[in-house]
């Protein structure tokens, strides 16, 4: 039995970098996968404009791919998005005309159909016109896993008879399937398919490899991979590897060392982007949800992995496996009813500055200027979280939001000598236990989206963040301003920094707001002054 393996590396590695992949990068790859005899190389997407920026891998139009030096040997071919052509308003044909020309006249041979399991039957029009149209066929049938067996039987029968599709392809969309789960569907489609038949595997459990090989000894005669596994959410079975099991099983003559050039390449950029499986994708694969979230929660600098376990926990109770933004902010802020604490910041603070401790550099590299001025001015220090640099006697109170936080920090806690302000509320019994005996007082946070209120007992905030609760706790204690040190502040281009901009923004924004500056550097939008700058009554 002879396999053909397909790398799709420039089209599901697109995910990671918007499909924009450097020239010389792609000229080596290409020149590996022909190298190592990799038989079919899908060169990107086909899909229609859409309204963000997306590399030309995204659309690989015929007049792209002819600017590419394409060395001679592999199929090449694009995959298209089933649902666009079938929601098209100009109907499928006219879609289908508007982005493909006839077989002969374009460098590609090969367009694959993506489409889930549940709607494939509505593919086959755009399959015959495809077919008519001169090119090889592949129908990839997603979120192929859990149907029954009727289900895989009946379907594959009905797509032997449109006489149009050369390859029937099902993914492990959601990265959960085991050898057991690949070894059944493909009993079962081969009971209504006879053609040749193909598999593309995610990573999510570490198993994409071996669920590659179950396939082929279960009559799967395709693969895909990609160099390295570089694919969305987990990733995919490496080429590299494809190449040297399917060799030693006889089935492949394929040489998987003349892909090191491409496999240099793709390392640099698995750096980069962290693509693989890890603890988040594997529970998302084993409770049903979109590897999409773990995969913009990881990207996403804002969230820890405490915050993205809880909110795959709060997935799993719910249908998770179409990824949508509404969907992942639900599930990190919580359907929360309003919480309200146990003790009220009321004129806690009566009339007095507070002080705000950050954990940035520059407390430490300011620390004897911050000392004298807290000695001067007498304000009411508030540490943010357990503060490294400075003595805990100074401090009036240290403010904690995250449970997360809580949860690291608790044994610290017992030897600070003042008390912690926390919204007891969103701490678990375990974590409870662990502060037993201090003294807490309890603020409540709620969260929700676009919110931004400050009351005698809690507030409302769209941001988990131990700053924005601060400014809430000191609001209502009734401070007459606020001065900050050591929010030093993030890089540009960190999601955190514009967060805590917008975080000042609105609060100074809000009819309760207090002067607020920061008496040491940062990179924050908000009004600045020094630590060193003399007190003037």
């Amino acid at each position: 039995m002879n396999i053909k393996i397909l790398d799709c590396t420039l089209r599901d590695g697109g995910y990671y970098n918007k499909w924009d992949f450097e020239q010389d990068t792609v000229s080596r790859y290409l020149k590996a996968v022909r190298a190592s005899l990799v038989d079919v190389v899908e060169l990107g997407f086909r899909s229609f404009p859409k309204n963000t920026f997306m590399g030309p891998f995204a659309y690989t139009t015929d007049e792209f791919i002819n600017q590419l030096d394409l060395p001679e040997g592999p199929i090449y071919g694009v995959m298209i998005n089933g649902s666009e052509f079938i929601g098209n308003s100009e109907g499928r044909n006219s879609a289908i005309n508007k982005v493909f020309q006839i077989e002969n006249n374009s460098p590609v041979s090969l367009v694959r159909i993506a489409i889930n399991f549940n709607h494939v039957l509505e593919s086959e029009e755009i399959a015959k016109q495809l077919k008519d149209m001169g090119y090889l066929v592949g129908l990839n049938m997603m979120k192929s896993h859990g149907k029954s067996e009727r289900d895989y039987i009946e379907t594959a029968k009905n797509i032997s008879t449109w006489n149009a599709v050369d390859v029937l392809y099902f993914a492990d969309s959601l990265g959960n399937m085991i050898p057991k789960d690949v070894q059944t569907i493909c009993q079962h489609l081969k009971k209504g398919w006879t053609g040749a038949l193909g598999i593309h595997t995610h990573n999510n459990k570490s198993l994409a490899l071996i669920n590659s090989i179950t396939a082929v000894e279960n009559g799967v005669t395709w693969c895909d991979g990609t160099i390295t596994g570089m694919g969305r959410g987990a990733g995919n079975a490496s080429t590299e590897s494809l190449l040297l099991e399917m060799s030693r099983l006889g089935c492949h003559n394929g040489n998987a060392s003349m892909t090191q050039p491409a496999v240099e390449d793709f390392t640099v950029l698995k750096n980069k982007y962290a693509w693989g499986s890890n603890l988040y994708y594997h529970y998302a694969s084993n409770h049903g949800i979109h590897p999409t979230f773990v995969q913009s929660m990881l990207e996403d600098k804002r969230y820890d992995g405490q915050q993205i376990l809880g909110a795959l926990e709060f997935l799993a109770n719910g249908d998770s496996t179409a990824y949508s933004i509404t969907a992942m902010h639900r599930a990190i802020y919580g359907n929360q009813k309003d919480v309200e604490g146990a003790w009220d910041a009321t004129s806690w603070l009566d009339g007095k500055e507070a002080l705000i401790i950050g954990a940035g550099p520059s407390t430490n590299k300011y620390k004897e200027g911050i000392l004298q001025y807290i000695d001067k001015v007498d304000p009411s220090v508030l540490f943010l979280n357990i503060n490294r640099y400075l003595p805990n006697s100074i401090a009036s109170a240290t403010i904690v939001s995250h449970e997360a936080r809580v949860l690291f920090d608790a044994q610290e806690y017992h030897h600070l000598n003042h008390p912690i302000i926390l919204p007891v509320a969103r701490l678990g019994t375990l974590i409870k236990k662990q502060l037993k005996g201090l003294e807490i007082l309890d603020y409540g946070l709620t969260l929700k989206e676009g919110s931004y209120k400050i009351g005698p007992n809690g507030c409302k905030l769209q941001w988990p963040l131990a700053a924005a609760y601060a400014l809430a706790v000191i609001t209502q204690a009734g401070a007459c301003n606020i001065s900050l040190v050591g929010f030093d502040g993030y890089s540009a281009d960190d999601p955190r920094q514009e967060e805590m901009n917008d975080v000042f923004f609105k609060y100074t924004s809000h009819e309760k707001s207090v002067s607020i500056s920061t008496l040491t550097p940062t990179t924050y939008r908000i009004k600045q002054s020094s630590i060193f700058a003399p007190i003037i009554s």
